[in-house]
């Protein structure tokens, strides 16, 4: 790892993160690292972010306060409380309105007052260079725009997601859909840079606001803390007894937001006949939905190897997933752990043969996300069995030589790959060319030096 040199000035950030640690949620890893390695770069950092009981009911997570021993001893973090959400109506009527009349959520507007009461004293203390976001939440950024402009500090914007374009879910209306896309246009316009998480994503963020890319849009993925020096080639033994397939974390997939999405607009409800959609997808592909169909095929097939497969499962274990399991008839093959602490997380991904990874199917185009979780599995000296489309988790899961790949839409031939992995086994032999691109001490430093040439 580079060292800093004597001579290198301090660099004091401000991160307004309305998702920090100890929450034990996807949104945070990435900016966690950042911040973990940041100060080794001569960047200072400063956190404003949410009180930790209160974060964690906004966003319906739990809290992992192991995460917090990873970052420096000295780490300034500001935890600002926002208003508490006021419903003067049934929360039917309260949903509704909050829906068809914003854009975004809510949480900046809620945080706005307090954040701003107490940011002209922060900054006067720490003098930082410039203020870095993260989006989502997406309202983030419209509250980092205001602080730019009020302080006179060039704004970072970070996009771990789309906005306008993101197909995870359908806008109210049309209109929606131009107001939201006129917001993500001026954040981008006004931020000192932005930067993207994948390739894919660079070609909407062009559309939206087409700037010079050396100049506006900057790329750094997420990545691994492993040294990558230590990878090597790796077998997958085949076993007599289990088989342990393993998955961390949510699927984002809901179905009944899959089932307005598919369903006429003069079958749907009133207040959903006007949705938008911008981006035609389909996230069942996201949910094990086509693995578990696979393992059905499987088992029909070959019913001795249903003795031999275990499938577990760590996060929130919603019920449309039980439900699933009851479709496959998989019940016996099926552990659900729930939420667990990122130590004992990692204790039971130790003993996982396969790691399952799966994603959104994108009509027409490829998927853009390449979640941080996929990450955790590299120096792991395991396979990932990838039920994915198009897009960037097979580019990666290919070129890295971490895994195979499974086709979604062939189910026979999925069952295929999966029957030879499992009976004959396989060696696999880490790219370290491709894969030194994602590690995190390099990534902090291409941070670092991003805010030096802005600030």
């Amino acid at each position: 790892m580079a060292e800093l040199a004597d001579n290198t000035e301090k660099h004091s950030v401000l991160f307004l993160l309305m998702m920090f640690a100890p929450l034990n949620q996807t949104g945070v890893f990435r900016n966690h690292k950042f911040i973990k390695y940041l100060p080794e770069y001569g960047i200072d950092p400063v956190v404003v972010t949410l009180p930790v009981e209160q974060a964690k009911s906004i966003f319906h997570t739990s809290i992992d306060e192991e995460l917090l021993k990873e970052l420096p001893k000295n780490l300034k973090i500001y935890r600002v409380p926002c208003k508490e959400e006021r419903n003067i109506f049934p929360k039917p009527v309260s949903d509704f309105l909050r829906i068809y009349f914003s854009i975004q959520d809510n949480v900046a507007r809620r945080w706005k007052e307090n954040v701003m009461k107490f940011m002209g004293e922060i900054i006067a203390k720490h003098q930082p260079k410039l203020i870095y976001t993260s989006l989502p939440p997406f309202s983030s950024g419209s509250l980092g725009l205001e602080i730019s402009k009020n302080f006179g500090l060039p704004l970072v914007t970070d996009m771990r997601d789309l906005w306008s374009h993101f197909g995870g879910g359908a806008m109210p209306s049309y209109f929606h859909y131009i107001l939201s896309l006129n917001e993500e246009k001026k954040l981008y316009q006004k931020s000192a840079a932005v930067i993207y998480v994948t390739p894919q994503m660079l070609k909407t963020l062009q559309k939206i606001s087409p700037e010079k890319t050396e100049r506006k849009y900057h790329y750094i993925p997420n990545g691994f803390d492993t040294d990558f020096h230590q990878l090597k080639p790796f077998k997958f033994t085949p076993k007599a007894d289990r088989v342990r397939i393993g998955y961390v974390g949510a699927f984002y997939y809901q179905p009944e937001r899959r089932e307005s999405q598919f369903k006429p607009w003069w079958k749907k409800r009133f207040h959903k006949m006007l949705e938008y959609r911008h981006v035609q997808d389909d996230w069942l592909y996201r949910s094990p939905y086509f693995f578990f169909k696979t393992l059905n095929y499987l088992f029909k097939s070959k019913p001795e190897f249903r003795k031999q497969i275990q499938v577990e499962f760590i996060g929130h274990t919603p019920d449309w997933l039980l439900n699933m399991v009851d479709e496959f008839a998989l019940g016996s093959n099926v552990i659900h752990h729930g939420f667990v602490p990122s130590g004992r997380c990692k204790k039971i991904q130790e003993g996982f043969d396969l790691f399952l990874a799966t994603s959104e199917n994108i009509i027409g185009e490829d998927h853009y996300c390449l979640p941080s979780k996929i990450f955790d599995f590299v120096g792991m000296s395991k396979p990932i069995l990838g039920f994915v489309t198009s897009g960037i988790q097979r580019e990666f899961i290919l070129k890295s030589g971490l895994g195979m790949i499974c086709d979604p839409d062939d189910i026979p031939a999925s069952a295929d790959t999966m029957l030879e992995l499992i009976s004959s086994g396989k060696t696999f032999t880490p790219n370290l060319d491709y894969l030194q691109n994602f590690h995190r001490p390099l990534l902090a430093r291409e941070l670092s030096t991003l805010v030096r040439a802005i600030s």
